[in-house]
């Protein structure tokens, strides 16, 4: 096998905008299906796109033995169920953030695909562009020192209607799950360990009850801390801040680079200097990825352990928003 044949469960926008175009430029990978509950929409999607197969539900795609890994953009309260199944019918899962709604979802979903022997990743794009890359290679070099101070915000005006998933509790919405899981994941990326605790607060709709915005401050060992911000009611922002002894590291867009050229910012005393970085696509650097780990078994940068400490710290983020207290994660 030279190529992974992949199908896509859902006719979601993130595989519209992002992942059906990665798939088919990616060099070991080529688009063999899509299902979706509708079966006359997964028709309209594969002859749109030029995907050689639809089916009439999730579960078809997967009876296909020559379907060798799937996709899953599903609602999030869907994930763990469908990467389950997946990994049961011997299918690798590349399955859209958050990976699931719980640690313990996230336990059950790893231990299936272990069982079945094949490979489950949660699908953080950002983390294979190469500015992420480069910044982080930077703070393991210390070139701004010893690190103290960790700034995020990734918020956005959601204006979607009603029928939307991100309102509703029950199926996952709210901004921490759709957006807040990337500073949590950048910042215990940045960290290279697990925090020790977690203090947030929320702004709650007053109908539906999602978190509308969430601020979250996280400590890691040495009194290290992670100042954390997500929001569907603020205009845009996409940003990442590395505060060290000896300077500061900016990454503007640091989760939507697209094909933007867009510099690193190193902030040293009076100094700033912007480290160049071409435009390059994360969405197929990550499907590529994930594909050398099935095809050579090379393995994966971000995996189980992973995946769990992202749910483990968004666990404790829900408990101390309905405490209303600091929750322990040592």
């Amino acid at each position: 096998m030279s190529k992974i044949a992949w199908g896509i469960l859902g006719c979601a926008r993130i595989a519209e905008r992002a992942l059906i175009p990665a798939i088919r430029e990616a060099a070991n990978a080529e688009l063999a299906g899509i299902a979706a509950r509708d079966e006359r929409r997964a028709r309209e999607w594969a002859d749109r796109f030029g995907i050689p197969k639809s089916y009439p539900d999730y579960a078809a795609l997967l009876d296909d033995p020559g379907i060798d890994a799937v996709y899953i953009p599903l609602p999030n309260h869907l994930h763990a169920e469908w990467a389950i199944r997946s990994a049961e019918a011997g299918k690798h899962v590349l399955c859209e953030k958050p990976l699931a709604l719980t640690e313990g979802e996230a336990r059950a979903m790893f231990g299936a695909a272990k069982t079945a022997g094949v490979l489950l990743m949660e699908a953080f794009m950002y983390r294979f562009h190469p500015r992420f890359e480069r910044a982080l290679e930077m703070v393991r070099a210390g070139e701004i020192g010893e690190i103290l101070t960790f700034r995020s915000a990734f918020t956005f005006l959601f204006t979607s209607g009603r029928e939307d998933y991100r309102w509703s509790p029950e199926m996952g919405g709210g901004a921490l799950y759709d957006v807040g899981c990337y500073p949590v994941s950048a910042a215990r990326t940045v960290f290279g360990g697990e925090p020790v605790s977690v203090f947030a607060r929320a702004r709650l709709h007053p109908e539906c009850g999602i978190d509308l915005a969430t601020s979250l401050l996280v400590e890691f060992s040495g009194g290290r801390q992670a100042l954390l911000d997500c929001a569907f009611d603020t205009p845009f922002q996409s940003s990442i801040e590395i505060a060290g002894t000896n300077g500061r590291i900016a990454l503007p867009r640091a989760f939507s680079a697209k094909h933007f050229d867009l510099p690193i910012d190193v902030v040293k005393e009076e100094e700033i200097k912007a480290v160049p970085i071409p435009a390059s696509n994360q969405y197929i650097r990550m499907v590529e990825h994930f594909g050398e780990g099935i095809l050579r078994g090379a393995p994966l940068r971000y995996a189980a352990e992973d995946a769990l400490g992202n749910a483990r710290l968004i666990d404790a983020a829900f408990r101390s928003l309905r405490h209303r207290r600091p929750e322990s994660l040592a």
